[in-house]
């Protein structure tokens, strides 16, 4: 009886121990999801952009519309990331499914309009991918990202009750409250303009805020060299925020 009740207490412990290592495995982080935030907005960006120019354009090549259809495949595949992560799956299942979006963001063009979009998108992937402590490139070839120099950086710091849009167009900024409270346009400063003569990379830090950043329109030809970045607070309450916006 004793050893058989010993046997139990042994069992039971390597069941609340294989418990507790996979309760340990799963993987929950606030940066974790501002990232899959962003990307998330920078896929639909290229779903509505590459859809409108196959509709736009009376003749297609093939490479049109692979690209066209990668978008999609994209978009739905970081959705479907972003359920696993909003689940906290584990680490390695997230670790895996990253992979696999590495995977499809390496086919994207390196050419054409909507090249700085597939580059922005890449670049969060490969920050996703840091992020679990995983792989980088997916397991084979880097996704090619944008090595320029940083060439100038705006700073924000303003309060945000629920959804603010920033809008930048060289060295003007307008902050506009969507929904919440307006605190008003907070304050900013420039180190330098955003060119209007090329294609720039936004990217933004977060110094301050709980909620999300996503940049949801970068800067091109076609939108006069306008980016725009929106600011995602639902914890409820207004939050101050502190943000570094940096283009290259």
């Amino acid at each position: 009886m004793k050893k058989t009740f010993i046997l139990c207490a042994l069992i039971l412990s390597a069941f609340a121990f294989s418990v507790s290592a996979q309760d340990e495995e799963r993987f929950s982080s606030r940066r974790l999801n501002d990232l899959v935030y962003n990307l998330k907005r920078q896929t639909v960006d290229l779903v509505d952009r590459t859809s409108e120019d196959l509709r736009r354009n009376q003749s297609n090549t093939r490479s049109d519309i692979e690209t066209a259809f990668l978008a999609q495949q994209l978009d739905a595949s970081v959705g479907l990331f972003d359920q696993m992560v909003r689940d906290n799956r584990r680490a390695t299942e997230l670790r895996d499914a990253a992979g696999l979006l590495s995977d499809l963001a390496r086919r994207a063009p390196g050419y054409g309009s909507n090249s700085n979009l597939w580059r922005g998108a890449q670049t969060s992937i490969v920050d996703i991918n840091r992020e679990l402590g995983g792989s980088t490139t997916g397991g084979g070839t880097p996704p090619p990202t944008d090595n320029r120099p940083i060439i100038g950086r705006a700073y924000w710091r303003g309060t945000v009750d629920s959804v603010v849009r920033i809008t930048i167009q060289g060295k003007n900024l307008y902050a506009q409250t969507i929904s919440g409270r307006d605190y008003g346009e907070g304050t900013f400063s420039f180190t330098a303009p955003v060119p209007s003569d090329k294609n720039s990379q936004i990217g933004v830090d977060k110094k301050n805020g709980r909620g999300g950043v996503a940049i949801i329109q970068q800067p091109n030809r076609s939108n006069n060299y306008t980016a725009i970045i929106e600011i995602r607070d639902g914890d409820g309450g207004a939050r101050e925020y502190n943000l570094e916006i940096y283009w290259r």
